[in-house]
């Protein structure tokens, strides 16, 4: 066991690049390495993961890292976040975690936000849960194909 895995010093890792493409869409590849998977809302709500697998880096010796690709179509969206998001714990008693339920109903419900009112939208969701406790580290991002006009 690496010295780093002894120490409990590991990350999970997820890396990207975009490329967009005439028609309007948007190429992602993406990278992973132990990191909660993006999730792909169509311009229906419907919330897909896209399985992108890896360890995480520092965990065991040459980690693996593995990577997907997905086409986003305008009206698409790709989020990635922490798991601070679906791990945040709040409720009625204050225990209960946000979960991967209520992730999706939030993107579900920000359909056909822009990329930033859908981050601004599950993070509010996320701090109400917790009614102003601490919660593990929260991040996210979204992306899109940029609008034509």
């Amino acid at each position: 066991m690496p010295d780093a895995a002894r120490r409990g010093q590991f990350t999970t890792l997820l890396l990207g690049t975009l490329r967009a493409e005439p028609d309007g869409g948007l190429r992602v590849r993406v990278a992973g390495g132990g990191h909660p998977v993006p999730l792909l809302v169509d311009g229906a709500g419907a919330v897909t993961p896209v399985e992108v697998g890896g360890m995480p880096v520092g965990a065991v010796p040459g980690a693996r890292i593995d990577e997907a690709e997905v086409r986003l179509r305008p009206g698409e969206l790709l989020v990635a976040r922490t798991d601070g998001v679906t791990e945040a714990r709040g409720g009625p008693h204050g225990t209960e975690m946000f979960g991967e339920r209520r992730l999706h109903r939030a993107l579900v419900e920000a359909t056909g936000s822009s990329p930033a009112a859908l981050v601004d939208r599950v993070l509010r969701l996320v701090d109400e849960w917790c009614g102003g406790h601490r919660h593990d580290d929260v991040a996210m991002l979204a992306v899109s194909p940029a609008e034509r006009g």
